[in-house]
């Protein structure tokens, strides 16, 4: 997760975000520093509809980490209702001999 936050993107803020495309092109720069330094997307509209978000390279990957992490919890879940975890006993003695190894 960002340091400078514990959310993987921040709230859009609709009084503050949202832009037409015009303006987002004509001022892209400007736009690129501002998501950059507060980690808040600007949703992009076209013909008065919303059509796209401006978001930091930063807070993306903190999202898909995000979302990584979520399926793999959920795959560890499903995975052990059908009684196919590893005793914390043999994950602790293999994770030891790896180490040793090392």
């Amino acid at each position: 997760m960002s340091k400078t936050n514990d959310l993987p993107i921040s709230r859009c803020r609709p009084s503050e975000d949202v832009v037409p495309f015009s303006e987002c092109r004509n001022n892209l720069s400007a736009y690129i520093t501002r998501v950059r330094e507060t980690h808040r997307p600007v949703l992009i509209t076209q013909n008065g509809r919303a059509a796209s978000y401006l978001v930091d390279a930063e807070s993306m990957d903190n999202l898909f980490d995000q979302i990584e992490l979520s399926r793999d919890v959920e795959i560890s879940r499903r995975e052990f209702a059908e009684g196919k975890g590893i005793p914390h006993e043999q994950v602790k003695r293999e994770s030891l001999e790896f180490l040793n190894r090392s």
